[in-house]
């Protein structure tokens, strides 16, 4: 602005230096005594006004557009400065937003065990995203929260302080969940009613759904894992769905569950409208977590930015439209169509 400023009063004073000589050069030529001389051609009093005026108004139109062009430049330079400004703050606050975010991600609190939750945790970290906190994420989440000098009071302690904190504090289960003795599970352990969460009475439409599956993931599936008709004990909300291809339990309990290998889907999840959809999404995690080598499971993090979004692009890939994560109907990029193409080829 105050180049612009500058470069205006110099034009002003230019024009008035013009003026002032036009002035004085029409007194003069009022006072001046024409030259007459046989050998020279005589020039009259008005055509010599006539040519200084000319001359001296092409010198004026000169300065203008040179000045013109100054003040167009130094106007250009300041907006270019003006522009170069915002952009530095707008990534300033950029980067203050995006370290909030992580701050708030690292300061949240976390099961022990799998939780869809934990997975932007180990995405900030850089570790595999597999939906579980174990011992590996808590050993990055708390080396993290040292470097940043932030509180570790959030971090989970293990299975055996998860299972004392949810022994008090353990929020209502549905009604339709329904937890049967201890000792039926224990006495019983393959009998699907004895299982904590189980319901039971939709495992036809449940195994229908899972036929319905495109070929091309189907038979990904491993041949042991089996259909439960319920809401996975693991958390105290009953999901629409969820694979299990380690077999958790209540409390943090992990590993040792008859239901080892398993894809449930709860009422909840049938009377959604969304089986078949939910069923591609659970069925991509068991072909995920069981079949996919880390070097894929990586570019999938990579291009879907973790694992439920990824199984969200699985749902539109073939073909289907309710994605949780993602937001329904929404499509995928070239590259990650040709992801999937790899992974079903």
């Amino acid at each position: 602005m105050k180049k612009l400023v500058t470069a205006t009063l110099f034009v002003a004073f230019i024009l008035g230096i013009t003026i002032f000589l036009l002035i004085d050069d029409e007194e003069n030529q009022t006072q001046s005594t024409p030259i007459t001389d046989e050998r020279v051609p005589v020039i009259s009093d008005s055509e010599v006004s006539e040519e200084k005026n000319s001359l001296n108004i092409e010198l004026i139109r000169v300065l203008q557009l040179d000045l013109s062009k100054l003040a167009e430049e130094t106007f250009t330079m300041n907006i270019e400065e003006i522009r170069a400004s915002h952009l530095e703050r707008v990534e300033v606050f950029k980067e203050r937003v995006v370290l909030a975010q992580e701050v708030n991600t690292l300061l949240g609190s976390y099961p022990w065990g799998p939780s869809t939750e934990v997975e932007e945790l180990q995405s900030l970290l850089g570790l595999v995203v597999d939906g579980v906190y174990g011992e590996d994420t808590r050993t990055a989440h708390i080396s993290e929260l040292t470097i940043r000098k932030l509180i570790i009071d959030n971090v989970p302690n293990g299975t055996e302080s998860v299972k004392v904190a949810t022994s008090v504090n353990r929020l209502p289960i549905p009604e339709i969940v329904s937890i049967p003795a201890r000792d039926c599970l224990e006495e019983t352990p393959h009998l699907r009613s004895c299982w904590p969460g189980h319901e039971g009475g939709n495992e036809p439409t449940i195994q229908a759904a899972f036929d319905a599956l495109p070929l091309a993931l189907r038979n990904r599936i491993p041949s042991d894992f089996i259909l439960v008709n319920g809401c996975h004990p693991f958390s105290d909300r009953c999901p629409y769905g969820v694979m299990d291809s380690r077999g958790w339990g209540p409390n943090g309990r992990c590993c040792d569950m008859p239901w080892g290998r398993s894809i449930w889907i709860s009422n909840r999840g049938i009377n959604s409208g969304h089986l078949n959809d939910i069923m591609i999404h659970e069925a991509f995690h068991a072909v995920e977590y069981t079949t996919l080598n880390q070097d894929i499971r990586t570019r999938l993090t990579g291009e879907f930015g973790d694992s439920e979004r990824a199984a969200d692009g699985a749902v539109a890939y073939f073909g289907g439209n309710w994605q949780h994560y993602r937001g329904s109907g929404t499509g995928l990029t070239d590259s990650q169509s040709a992801l999937f193409d790899e992974i079903f080829s």
